[in-house]
């Protein structure tokens, strides 16, 4: 994927220094509360892996890089002080890569209100990454977010494809729908039910069918030794709850303005740790 110096300042992207300059201001808030710091050379390491997980992942960044974002994310973990830019270049990969598969859905699935932001990639990333089956373990917290948040999106965007199926199905031909709008109207009336027989059955039917709606296919897709490991965890919990509603996977809309709302404070530290040195 070619992405020249002149395309990025066209779209808006940083350049290389820009990005450098941004990335190393991370470095007052991470040596004040936590006592991590990043030379210049492990800045420039940092922003050649995130270049070369975005080609790999074909992907093209506007704005500023996603880096210093998540520095501020996850270093609240605990897990980032031994070889401290090597873990920040490697939790730069995974979210690419975790975008990236994420991005392959959504271009198979043309359904623009149906993504997760940046913000939700991270916040995901780092529950799995706190959370006690990964313990600060990136390839296996990486795993765990492709299986459960990119399978999880996976089985939304199916859900949400039969529901506009089905919904334009019922519709069916407006003018046709038009011309024969009493006769529809009449099959459409709901039948009354003649015998008590006929209630029993009806009513089985729909406890069976909500049973599935709940349930799913969990039991099919049980994994009994990975749950014994993971019982209780934040990743069986999560797995489970996007079986029952896939549409859970996706955060409301005052979770997301949280975020934003934490980033930008994010923001005015770095820029301010900025100034300062150019002071």
């Amino acid at each position: 994927m070619e992405f020249t110096l002149a395309i990025a300042e066209q779209f808006g992207a940083l350049s290389p220094a820009e990005q450098k300059h941004q990335l190393l201001a991370t470095n007052r808030d991470a040596w004040t509360s936590y006592g991590l710091q990043l030379t210049p050379e492990e800045a420039s390491m940092i922003l050649k892996t995130a270049d070369k997980a975005l080609q790999a992942q074909d992907l093209v960044q506007f704005g500023e890089s996603i880096t210093p974002r998540l520095i501020h994310w996850f270093l609240p973990s605990g897990y980032l002080g031994r070889n401290y830019a090597l873990r920040v270049a490697a939790l730069t990969e995974a979210f690419y890569q975790i975008k990236g598969s994420l991005q392959t859905l959504y271009d198979e699935a043309d359904d623009p209100d149906c993504v997760l932001s940046d913000n939700a990639i991270l916040d995901y990333m780092y529950r799995f990454f706190v959370s006690p089956t990964c313990a600060g373990d990136i390839e296996e917290m990486l795993v765990q977010t492709e299986r459960i948040v990119v399978g999880g999106m996976r089985r939304l965007l199916e859900y949400r494809a039969e529901q506009r199926k089905q919904a334009q199905a019922d519709l069916g031909d407006p003018e046709l729908r038009m011309l024969y709008a009493d006769k529809l109207h009449q099959e459409e009336l709901p039948d009354a039910f003649e015998t008590e027989y006929e209630q029993e059955v009806y009513d089985y039917a729909y406890r069976e069918e909500m049973h599935q709606d709940v349930f799913g296919n969990y039991a099919g897709d049980y994994d009994e030794e990975r749950a014994v490991r993971t019982r209780g965890t934040y990743a069986e919990e999560l797995e489970e709850a996007l079986r029952r509603n896939p549409s859970f996977l996706l955060p409301s809309k005052a979770q997301e303005a949280e975020w934003e709302r934490m980033t930008e404070q994010w923001e005015t530290l770095d820029e301010n740790a900025a100034q300062g040195e150019e002071a």
